[in-house]
């Protein structure tokens, strides 16, 4: 049988930063991605929809000053992930985001698959500035999502 999770490869470049909680949406976890690198993530969040357990590492990019710019919360945190593991288990309920040193560990399952995959394609045609929801806890903070700014030459006006 074809394993379809383990034949992805990545394009583009994703971009994943925080800030120190500063503001009501400071602390929570941005997102971004040029559309090349959000597209591959939909792929292959498509190949693991459905499925069985499986997992896929990329790389992440350096976050700018341009992008972190975009949502206007000041500076960063300084700390600098190199990759995420993309971690799939059908069962599980929320998403979550553990740190592993310079990695991150992203876990989701189908429940979350869909606004997860959403929020990319999002990002993906140059939208941005909204938040999705890790868990079905009210107080949970949302993941906030941003478009690329102009700056950084992904979109031609």
């Amino acid at each position: 049988m074809r394993d379809w999770v383990a034949e992805w490869r990545q394009e583009g470049r994703i971009f994943v930063w925080r800030y120190p909680k500063r503001s009501k949406h400071a602390g929570e976890w941005h997102f971004t991605g040029d559309p090349a690198g959000c597209r591959s993530l939909r792929n292959l969040f498509d190949r693991m929809a459905g499925g069985s357990a499986g997992h896929r590492t990329l790389q992440l990019g350096q976050v700018t000053p341009a992008i972190s710019a975009v949502p206007n919360f000041g500076e960063p945190k300084t700390d600098r992930f190199a990759s995420m593991r993309i971690v799939f288990r059908p069962d599980a309920n929320d998403l979550v985001v553990e740190e592993d040193g310079d990695r991150l560990i992203l876990t989701f399952g189908n429940k979350r698959i869909r606004p997860l995959r959403a929020a990319f394609a999002e990002v993906e045609i140059g939208t941005g500035d909204f938040g999705i929801a890790p868990s079905d806890d009210r107080k949970a903070e949302a993941w906030w999502f941003w478009s690329m700014p102009w700056s950084a030459g992904f979109y031609k006006q």
